[in-house]
């Protein structure tokens, strides 16, 4: 990728302001506050945009900073060269909306669907390949970049797989599972389950009873010869009212089980029913279970891999890594060695040195070099420009020479070095290395 030319209709300071690269290496140069970080970061908000915080944060984010002091349009085009084809990129952010068109340079013709031209996202651009002073030293977000660009590597990079986003995708599928209502519905029905409950015994108890009460009244109705004579007799005796009575008090009584026994009834034909209702709720369950540990079971899987892919990039990166910073200090240490958490060990053909016995000038040249060795490796296909703004504050002039030379003579990048110090330039001539000034 190339940037070839750069027009500005307000951001910061810059006010109708126009230029235009030339070569490999452009040079920035101008004195404090002449606006080389907002000229960087204009380029920056060009190739990925530049929101509206939200809040508080507001007051002080790069939208805020960046609007153009003499007012108008906030915004601006810049032309640039990606995989052979030119593009004109247009925007405008205005009230923090990003008003964002991409034309085809050379016909001006409006180019759809043309919204994602690059694979890395901001982040990742501006810990790599954009660098200041300030931020040479990597820290947590370098990790994550690291972390989070790994899976886009070689054969899952070619596959379009980004093994974080699928993680990501999946951890929201697993929260969504959990959420399902029929958790809810089980615990609630599991609370119930004391209402459930009917006296079965007492059922069983009132139905017998109920038995035999009818048998009872069945073979009152039933009587034979002898017992007609005896009741005969009864009545004759007054025995009858007795009797009367008796039968009364039965089919009282078979009234009385026939509410309890209906209640009862109710009762258990709520129970069954709730009981049917957990079952199904419990299957459901069970196949939400089962779902969530499948999901789990990728994400085991996508987990196993990734950790494959950091291994086989944690390899790669040291090596490249080595490669370059063995050409920036031409040869004295061939070996360079970081851990999971950055922290790096440099081989000096003796014996391996922690960083921190480095000093500060050799320690940002091997941050430096992680910088470099990880925007070749990650997103090679979008070889963004490097952005260069006053990191060579630390460097001596043996440093500031070896690392200019391994940039004129080892990458194809575009190099955008913003600068204030006339040693840079004077060292460019002296070693007649190619260069665009501008002058700001």
């Amino acid at each position: 990728m190339k940037i070839e030319e750069i027009n500005i209709d307000g951001f910061g300071k810059f006010h109708k302001y126009h230029c235009q690269t030339s070569g490999k290496l452009e040079v920035f140069y101008g004195k404090n506050e002449s606006g080389k970080t907002t000229l960087r970061k204009f380029m920056i908000a060009m190739l990925f945009g530049l929101e509206k915080s939200r809040g508080l944060a507001a007051r002080y984010d790069d939208f805020t900073r960046y609007q153009p002091v003499n007012g108008g349009i906030y915004g601006g085009s810049m032309i640039f060269e990606k995989d052979g084809i030119r593009y004109k990129i247009m925007r405008n952010f205005g009230q923090g909306q990003t008003e964002y068109r991409i034309f085809d340079a050379d016909t001006m013709e409006e180019l759809k669907g043309k919204e994602y031209l690059f694979e890395s996202d901001q982040q990742a651009f501006e810990n790599t390949v954009s660098m200041t002073q300030a931020e040479i030293r990597t820290g947590r977000e370098m990790k994550e970049v690291l972390q989070n660009s790994m899976a886009n590597l070689r054969s899952s990079k070619d596959a379009a797989i980004d093994l974080r986003k699928a993680i990501d995708h999946l951890k929201a599928r697993r929260r969504q599972k959990r959420k399902d209502p029929v958790f809810a519905q089980i615990d609630n029905l599991r609370r119930q389950q004391g209402s459930w409950q009917y006296d079965a015994q007492a059922l069983n108890e009132y139905e017998q009873e109920e038995r035999e009460i009818r048998k009872r009244l069945r073979q009152k109705r039933k009587l034979t010869l002898l017992q007609k004579i005896l009741l005969w007799f009864r009545k004759l005796f007054g025995g009858e009212d007795e009797e009367r009575i008796r039968k009364i008090e039965l089919r009282h009584r078979l009234e009385i089980i026939e509410i309890e026994k209906a209640q009862l009834m109710q009762q258990k034909e709520e129970a069954d029913k709730r009981k049917q209702e957990y079952e199904i709720l419990l299957g459901q369950k069970r196949k939400k279970e089962l779902e969530i540990h499948e999901i789990e079971l990728a994400m085991k899987a996508i987990e196993e891999a990734a950790s494959q892919v950091q291994k086989t990039f944690g390899q790669e990166l040291n090596e490249k890594i080595s490669e370059i910073f063995c050409d920036m200090t031409n040869g004295k240490y061939t070996q360079a060695v970081m851990d999971e958490n950055l922290s790096m060990m440099v081989y000096d053909g003796f014996d391996h040195v922690d960083m921190k016995y480095l000093s500060n000038a050799t320690v940002e040249q091997l941050y430096f070099a992680l910088r470099l060795a990880s925007a070749d490796l990650l997103y090679e296909n979008d070889a963004f420009p490097l952005f260069l703004d006053d990191v060579f504050g630390n460097y001596d002039d043996e440093r500031l020479a070896q690392t200019i030379q391994y940039l004129s003579h080892h990458t194809d990048r575009q190099i955008f070095l913003f600068t204030g110090r006339k040693e840079i330039l004077r060292l460019l001539d002296e070693k007649e290395i190619l260069y665009h000034l501008i002058s700001l």
